[in-house]
Protein backbone atom coordinates (compact mmCIF):
# COMPACT_ATOMS: atom_id res chain seq x y z
CA UNK A 1 0.00 0.00 0.00
CA UNK A 2 1.01 3.52 -0.58
CA UNK A 3 2.08 6.17 2.06
CA UNK A 4 -0.67 8.62 0.86
CA UNK A 5 -3.58 5.35 0.70
CA UNK A 6 -2.96 4.61 4.35
CA UNK A 7 -2.69 8.34 5.64
CA UNK A 8 -6.07 8.80 4.11
CA UNK A 9 -7.74 6.21 6.07
CA UNK A 10 -6.41 6.70 9.04
CA UNK A 11 -7.56 10.06 8.87
CA UNK A 12 -11.12 8.40 8.18
CA UNK A 13 -11.35 6.05 10.54
CA UNK A 14 -10.48 8.96 13.00
CA UNK A 15 -12.75 10.88 11.90
CA UNK A 16 -15.29 8.10 12.26
CA UNK A 17 -14.31 7.68 15.92
CA UNK A 18 -14.29 11.22 16.65
CA UNK A 19 -17.61 11.58 15.05
CA UNK A 20 -18.89 8.63 16.85
CA UNK A 21 -18.12 9.91 19.98
CA UNK A 22 -19.95 13.42 19.59
CA UNK A 23 -23.00 11.52 18.39
CA UNK A 24 -23.09 9.35 21.54
CA UNK A 25 -22.48 12.82 23.80
CA UNK A 26 -25.48 14.35 22.25
CA UNK A 27 -27.83 11.58 22.25
CA UNK A 28 -26.79 11.33 26.09
CA UNK A 29 -27.44 14.73 26.13
CA UNK A 30 -30.58 15.23 24.64
CA UNK A 31 -32.11 12.32 27.07
CA UNK A 32 -31.08 14.16 30.05
CA UNK A 33 -28.26 12.19 31.70
CA UNK A 34 -25.79 14.00 33.84
CA UNK A 35 -22.31 15.50 32.54
CA UNK A 36 -19.93 13.65 34.02
CA UNK A 37 -22.14 10.06 32.23
CA UNK A 38 -22.31 12.56 28.86
CA UNK A 39 -18.14 12.86 29.21
CA UNK A 40 -17.58 8.91 30.03
CA UNK A 41 -19.72 7.64 27.17
CA UNK A 42 -18.68 9.91 25.04
CA UNK A 43 -14.63 9.00 25.72
CA UNK A 44 -15.45 5.73 25.84
CA UNK A 45 -17.58 5.08 22.60
CA UNK A 46 -14.53 7.22 21.00
CA UNK A 47 -11.59 5.02 22.56
CA UNK A 48 -13.32 1.51 22.09
CA UNK A 49 -14.93 2.59 18.35
CA UNK A 50 -17.50 -0.64 17.97
CA UNK A 51 -17.74 -1.93 21.16
CA UNK A 52 -18.11 1.38 22.47
CA UNK A 53 -21.20 2.46 20.18
CA UNK A 54 -22.63 -0.89 20.57
CA UNK A 55 -22.71 -1.05 24.33
CA UNK A 56 -24.27 2.58 24.25
CA UNK A 57 -26.80 1.52 21.78
CA UNK A 58 -27.96 -1.95 23.72
CA UNK A 59 -27.08 -0.14 27.20
CA UNK A 60 -26.65 3.46 27.84
CA UNK A 61 -29.48 4.46 26.41
CA UNK A 62 -31.82 2.62 28.38
CA UNK A 63 -30.21 4.12 31.98
CA UNK A 64 -32.90 6.28 33.58
CA UNK A 65 -31.59 9.68 33.21
CA UNK A 66 -30.45 12.15 36.01
CA UNK A 67 -33.92 14.33 35.91
CA UNK A 68 -36.41 13.76 38.60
Amino acid sequence: MSTKLVLVINWILLSLMLANGLWVMWDARRRGKPLGEIIAWGLFSTAFFGIGLALYLAWGRHLPSGKT
